[in-house]
């Protein structure tokens, strides 16, 4: 994961309230920590987000290390255009702070 604005941070944040989570469950369900149940359930909770945000934060990293005039101007267009459409800008900011998905318990209602 590219450092861009603490993406990592609040990935692995996910990660471990998830883990948490899928772990007490599987306790209460009377599993081992370690059976492949659980872990699986784990995998499938969090592999779309860390996707998403590793193909994210490489996708801004290389269009923001784009040189040119050209180049410049279409990213100033994309952010001006994110900024004047409210709903998107939110959406936006609530994917960045890690507001949005599937969040585990101990994060629900908490800004990442």
């Amino acid at each position: 994961i590219h450092p861009i604005a603490g993406q990592g941070v609040n990935l692995g944040y996910r990660d471990v309230a998830t883990l948490v989570e899928v772990l007490v469950e599987g306790k209460r369900l009377g599993l081992d920590l370690g059976d492949a149940q659980v872990l699986a359930r784990y995998e499938r909770w969090r592999g779309l987000d860390t996707f998403m945000v590793a193909a994210s934060t490489d996708l801004l990293t290389r269009l923001f290390g784009i040189p040119g005039k050209t180049a410049s101007a279409v990213r100033r267009f994309g952010i001006s255009a994110v900024n004047a459409v409210p709903p998107l800008k939110n959406r936006f900011m609530a994917e960045a702070r890690g507001e949005s998905g599937d969040l585990p318990k101990l994060l629900q209602g908490m800004t990442v």
